[in-house]
C-alpha cells in the first residue's frame, strides 16, 4: 500500500511539473462492466490470470501484474505493454500451500495509473 501511494504521489507531481499545472487528460477509457481480473488455479501448482484490455489500449499501456501474499506487501511479478488484445492472460507459479494469494492488475499510461483490478486465491 505504501508503493501505491509513493507511486500515486510520484505520478501526481509528475503530471502536473510535465503538464504546465493543467490535469494530464488520459485517452484511455476503462468500462467498469468489463474491469474484471479472472483467476484460475490449475495443475502442477499454477495460477491462470485473465483481465479485459481497457478501451482505446495504446502501446504505450502497462498492464503490471502484483501479488501478494497472506496480506503482504504486493511485488510485481510481470509488465506487460499493451498490444492492443481484446484479452490478456499471464501464468504463475504458486509458491505457497496454503493461505490467501492476491493478484491486481495496475494499469498505466504515459506514467498515470488508470485502472486497477484484484482478485484473492483461497488455498486450503
Amino acid at each position: 500500500m505504501k508503493q501505491i501511494i509513493t507511486l500515486i504521489a510520484a505520478t501526481f507531481i509528475f503530471t502536473f511539473v510535465n503538464a504546465g499545472g493543467k490535469p494530464y487528460k488520459t485517452p484511455l477509457k476503462v468500462n467498469a462492466e468489463k474491469a474484471v481480473l479472472n483467476v484460475t488455479l490449475q495443475a502442477a501448482g499454477k495460477v491462470s490470470i485473465s483481465w479485459s484490455a481497457v478501451e482505446e489500449e495504446t502501446t504505450k499501456t502497462i498492464y503490471e501484474i502484483q501479488k501478494r501474499t497472506d496480506s503482504g506487501e504486493f511485488k510485481t511479478v510481470a509488465i506487460l505493454m499493451g498490444e492492443r488484445y481484446p484479452t490478456y492472460s499471464f501464468r504463475d507459479k504458486l509458491n505457497s500451500k496454503s493461505g490467501t494469494i492476491e493478484y491486481r492488475i495496475v494499469t498505466s499510461e504515459n506514467n498515470v495509473i488508470i485502472n486497477t483490478v484484484s482478485q484473492n486465491v483461497v488455498i486450503l
